[in-house]
């Protein structure tokens, strides 16, 4: 038997295991001045959570809010 036997088994179960999984967020530190993600060596910072509130706790930890923000987005998670 190969795996392309299995293969409608395995997307059939995948299906139902992330249908189950949490909803998952993005968030981005932003700089208020210039509307730009903060980045660290060129690239954006994002941190994939599901509890966004304690990632911009974090994020936000020693840091002036009137010149940084966080961004949060919703991630959809993609049809199988």
């Amino acid at each position: 038997m190969t795996m392309l036997n299995r293969l409608s088994s395995f997307a059939d179960a995948t299906i139902r295991a992330v249908a189950r999984e949490p909803r998952r967020y993005a968030v981005h530190l932003v700089d208020r001045e210039s509307g730009r993600m903060h980045c660290v060596a060129g690239i954006p910072l994002t941190v994939f959570t599901s509890d966004p509130a304690d990632v911009r706790t974090e994020l936000m930890r020693n840091r002036d809010p009137l010149k940084w923000d966080v961004l949060i987005e919703q991630r959809i998670p993609k049809e199988i």
